[in-house]
């Protein structure tokens, strides 16, 4: 953290919301346009040792811009239709492993693969002086984009939460309308938007939000890849025909935290210089809902990384009755 945060002040965040008028419009034609893209749902087996009492399905199915989603599915043997849930990762991170925890519960989880990373990730070059590859270096998935909002990276991935959630409700074992999406960072965005826009989300985890109250303390972590990829369009002067700033309003997620009225569990770590915690807080009390957060005061954007789990299988064992 370049300057040390107090609890007090992020506590007191609550800053004045100034979504942009053609918002809901906006997202609107998106959704609209997303109807029209066949979802061609894909399972294919995969056969492990847990076999007998869960079954793993590596997934896919097409989304905006007829774009091929992949992500893992485990579902419980158990009778019914499961509840299930949803995972998004960070960005740029890996995608997490299915949980022992959830399928001890009879808990489906779904764990998506942000379009662009896996296989499909742009590698980092070389330096040739090192032989290592460069440090700091990120594929600039958002650093475009804003000039015409459609093609905007975020625009796509919160698309693609709610593709994913149709996908759920066409497949076999799986209850549509029990649903959690658990977000790591960026994540927790897509989460917070799924959830907006759509009625069959029950609970929400956000594991250290971001992209939420883009406001100059989060953009001054340069630690934080989205943030140095979107700095070179952020600091140029506003001009008649672009203010880069206001075009993030569409995408910034605390424009959609009043429309959350489900259970939301937050973490925030104190010292984190990827999701800046004043930011945290704004999400969190713009929101009108039963809201939980987990402050670490020493940690940082791994905020309870060995704790956190048992505390959202609780969560989840609440939201789910179980």
């Amino acid at each position: 953290m370049p300057q040390p945060i107090s609890f007090d002040e992020c506590f007191q965040t609550f800053p004045k919301l100034d979504p942009p008028s053609d918002l809901e419009s906006f997202w609107k034609e998106g959704f609209q346009e997303l109807k029209k893209v066949p979802i061609k749902a894909s399972y294919k087996t995969v056969l492990k040792g847990s076999f007998i009492w869960e079954s793993l399905n590596d997934v896919s199915f097409q989304s905006i811009g007829n774009y091929t989603i992949h992500g893992k599915l485990a579902i419980p043997r158990k009778r019914g239709d499961r509840p299930v849930v949803v995972f998004f990762h960070d960005y740029l991170a890996p995608e997490e492993e299915i949980q022992k925890g959830y399928s001890d519960l009879g808990v489906a989880q779904l764990h998506i693969r942000l379009r662009g990373h896996g296989e499909e990730m742009i590698q980092a070059p070389i330096d040739p002086n090192t032989g290592n590859k460069l440090p700091n270096w990120s594929p600039n998935y958002f650093a475009t984009g804003l000039e015409a909002k459609e093609d905007f990276y975020m625009r796509k991935l919160y698309l693609d939460v709610i593709r994913t959630i149709e996908f759920l409700r066409l497949s076999d074992g799986i209850d549509g309308d029990q649903i959690i999406l658990h977000g790591k960072s960026i994540g927790s965005a897509m989460s917070v938007f799924g959830a907006a826009f759509t009625d069959r989300i029950k609970g929400l985890i956000l594991e250290t939000p971001s992209f939420c109250y883009i406001d100059k303390d989060q953009l001054s972590l340069k630690a934080n890849p989205w943030v140095r990829e979107m700095a070179p369009s952020l600091e140029k002067r506003a001009t008649k025909k672009i203010d880069y700033k206001k075009e993030l309003a569409y995408f910034d997620s605390v424009n959609f935290a009043k429309k959350i009225k489900i259970p939301a569990l937050f973490t925030c770590g104190m010292e984190d210089v990827i999701s800046h915690p004043k930011a945290i807080f704004a999400l969190f009390n713009h929101m009108n809902c039963d809201k939980r957060m987990q402050i670490y005061p020493t940690e940082g954007n791994d905020a309870g990384k060995e704790k956190q789990p048992l505390v959202n299988i609780e969560f989840v064992k609440e939201i789910f009755q179980l």
